[in-house]
């Protein structure tokens, strides 16, 4: 298999994986504050990582580049988690669902317009069916709960709209440095763009209610859902197209139903066993073409970022 899409396979597993515990965790702290904590423990472990595995020479990267990496953590670690949690709140599980679950053909649509990436049938194939597996995890069986609002839906399509720009901007702005690297740097922006609202929510939020296992459970999102994750993000990136990387979203909810169901006491439903199966067969057509996908043009920090 085109190890680009095993490493971008593992990438969505972490995030798939923390979404259980993420779900649990927002019932103890605000959004912003534990965006915040999460991605501040990232940086912690990733910035020691890249300057001693990769001996990174951080003043000699270049301005470019780190223009480069404000604007993809702009996109990833600020705009889709406020969005996407936002959203989650004002949102019943049908209409996140129904969002969210046109992240691929998003992707796809843009990469075909803004990277120029070549349409073929098999690609086509792999993202509707995609689509069509994490519709049916996500409609099928589920009973509405209150309705929608406008501001929740709209919240959803703007996560989803984010994280679509952060997979083909990570490829057109794409730069050359390893990925624990980029990921630092990711992270560290983020930090940095959360850190006005994480600060002024902290200022008013009670530690008191926070159990041992809650702050465990932080750590573990920080170091799966963030650095675990982008690591393997960056290293999949760089060796398969955006659209592919789009259609591998899929994966998310089916890790997060097998979590759920071991860890939660979660029922395991047909639809689910019926959306697995055709995620992994939407994989195997994508690997099928993923021999031909070619790395983007990459960015040093002496071209230009655009």
């Amino acid at each position: 298999m085109n190890k680009g899409l095993i490493y971008f396979l593992l990438s969505m597993s972490c995030i798939g994986l923390i979404l259980p515990l993420g779900g649990e965790l927002m019932t103890k702290f605000p959004v912003w504050l534990f965006n915040f904590m999460t991605v501040g423990i990232a940086v912690l472990i990733l910035v020691p990582f890249a300057t001693i595995y990769e001996k990174t020479k951080w003043t000699k990267l270049g301005k470019k580049v780190y223009i480069a990496m404000f604007l993809q953590a702009f996109l990833t670690c600020t705009l889709y988690n406020v969005f996407l949690l936002y959203g989650l709140t004002y949102a019943n599980a049908i209409a996140a669902g129904i969002i969210t679950s046109i992240t691929p053909a998003v992707v796809f649509i843009l990469a075909l317009f803004l990277l120029r990436e070549r349409l073929n049938i098999r690609k086509v194939f792999a993202i509707v069916l995609a689509i069509i597996a994490v519709l049916i995890m996500n409609i099928a069986g589920v009973e509405v709960e209150g309705g929608s609002s406008s501001l929740g839906i709209m919240f959803m399509l703007l996560a989803v709209i984010s994280m679509s720009l952060f997979f083909i901007y990570a490829k057109k702005l794409a730069v050359e440095l390893k990925p624990i690297t980029m990921s630092a740097i990711l992270c560290f922006f983020g930090f940095i763009q959360l850190a006005p609202m994480g600060i002024y929510e902290f200022t008013s939020y009670d530690l008191s209610i926070v159990t041992i296992n809650n702050w465990f459970g932080v750590v573990f999102y920080g170091v799966c859902g963030w650095a675990l994750a982008y690591v393997f993000t960056y290293a999949g990136l760089q060796r398969i197209n955006a659209s592919t990387a789009g259609m591998a979203t899929s994966v998310i909810p089916i890790v997060a139903t097998i979590v759920a169901v071991a860890f939660y006491g979660a029922a395991i439903r047909i639809v689910d066993v019926i959306a697995l199966i055709l995620v992994i067969v939407c994989i195997y057509i994508a690997e099928i073409q993923g021999n031909k996908d070619v790395p983007s043009p990459e960015i040093t920090q002496d071209n230009g970022v655009f």
